[in-house]
Parts: C-alpha cells; structure tokens; sequence
C-alpha cells in the first residue's frame, strides 16, 4: 500500500477518547486494553484505526466512533504539525465482535502496525528512525469501499428487435369488480409489544436531553439497552406480546421514577 507523499516525515499518532475527550498519547500497543476507545492516524498505512474495547460504556463508545470519522477528514494537530489528514482508510474494530474474521483480521493488522520500534518527537509524535514504510498488511476497511468505474463502451448498443405485431382482436372491456365494503376490525388481547416498546423509548426521549440506544440478546431473545447519562440504564427484552424491562423500578432519581410513570401511564391508556 504506497503511502501518501508528504513534505515531512511520516508519522503516527495515538489517541484517547476519555469520557468525551480526545488526548494524544504516547503510542504504545500496551493502551490496546478492553476499557480504552481509541484513534491511531497512522500515516505509514494511510489508515485511521478505531479501537472500541468491550468493556467501553455505550457514551464512549459512540463518541469515539463519531470523532474518529472526523479526524479521518480532519486530521489532528500536535504544535505546528497536522497528522492524517484526508487518510483514505477508516478502520473501525470492536473487541467485541472479534468473533467475526473481517474484524479479527483488522485487529491483527491493527496491532501489527502499532507494534513498532518507534521514536518520538514532541513526546506523542511516532516516527521510525530507519525512515521505513507501510508497517502492515492493507487493512480490510468495513466502513468504505471503492469500486472500479467500469468502462464504458464507445460502440452504441445494438437496437432491440422489434416485437410483431398481434392480430388477435382485441378482448372485450374488463368488468371491474365492485368495491367490497371496507370492515374494520378492532384488535383484540395484550397490547403489541412493538407499541409497548415505542412507548418506553418516547416516555424516555421526553424527559432526557441525551439518549443512547442499542440492540441486543438475551438467551435467543432480542431487545434493546436504553441510556441516558445521569438518569438510568434499562434493557428492554422482547418476550412474545410481553416486554420484559431490567431494572423494573428504572432507577432510583426522580428522573427515572417520572419516566417510568409516564410509560405506565401510556400503557394504560390502551
């Protein structure tokens, strides 16, 4: 993978998302941890790597993700120096779905590239002294591909060839069916649990400025883990018409308690 073509030396730079801030560090494979989200602008492969570590909070995680799509773009500045900027590759890896090969693949890659005899300048600068190149195999990116433009013909398609013409007579005027008489049906039993759910996300995204959502399984079943920072954390399971809500009592703030009496409330409405 040829790298791009800069006026200086190339170099690499580590990054902490810590709680929603961004922190140059000193590249180290050993900050490559389960509880660390973080962006490496790597300039020797033309990739900026996204390292989310399983145990990082949802919060964290998403902003991670967020800011390591802009730095791509952006780059990031340590004293007059602007590293990445404009990198080609974005490579997203979360240890928690290393169970897949693409993103085991790209966590090796990852580690490969980072583990390196570096120096350093202006203390979190990486740089090799030997002035080498790519120091990993091209990364299999998850977040953009590019396809070849094919090539276009300069000879005009062939004309299609005409249809003959039919000399059946034409079928007498289709008789339209009378209207049937609309009926409406009104539902019967438990409230759908999709309503229920809908509920549950509304009665929280009315109450809280900021919410995080994710998918999730339980033992077969899916569901969906609901935070909102400084309120609660609820998990909501799909259980045939039921949904099964973990904490039942939502928290114990005067936040939570007004959700969940709102929820209720809506249920109990139907």
């Amino acid at each position: 993978m040829p790298i791009k073509t800069l006026s200086r030396r190339p170099f690499a730079l580590m990054l902490e998302d810590d709680s929603g801030e961004i922190v140059p560090v000193k590249l180290d494979p050993a900050m490559v941890t389960s509880d660390r989200a973080l962006i490496v602008l790597d300039e020797f492969n033309d990739t900026c790597w996204v390292w989310i570590g399983r145990n990082v909070n949802m919060p964290t995680r998403m902003h991670a993700l967020r800011m390591g799509k802009g730095i791509q773009k952006s780059g990031h500045t340590i004293g007059v120096t602007t590293i990445g900027m404009a990198t080609t590759h974005l490579v997203e890896m979360m240890e928690k779905d290393a169970g897949d090969p693409e993103v085991a693949g790209n966590i090796e890659r990852f580690k490969t590239a980072i583990d390196q005899k570096w120096t350093y300048e202006d203390e979190v600068l990486a740089t090799l002294s030997d002035g080498s190149g790519p120091t990993a195999p091209p990364p299999e990116s998850s977040s953009a591909s590019y396809e070849a433009t094919p090539a276009i013909s300069e000879s005009p398609p062939p004309s299609p060839e005409p249809e003959p013409v039919s000399t059946r007579p034409p079928k007498p005027p289709r008789k339209e069916p009378e209207p049937l008489r609309e009926t409406v049906t009104t539902p019967t039993g438990s409230v759908g649990v999709e309503q229920k759910a809908a509920y549950l996300l509304y009665a929280t995204v009315s109450n809280a400025e900021l919410v995080y959502t994710e998918r999730i399984n339980r033992d077969g079943k899916t569901g969906f883990k609901i935070e909102a920072p400084g309120i609660f954390v609820v998990e909501a399971i799909l259980d045939g018409d039921d949904l099964s809500i973990k904490p039942s009592n939502f928290g114990d703030n005067e936040e939570a308690r007004k959700i969940k009496a709102e929820y209720e409330s809506m249920i109990k409405k139907l």
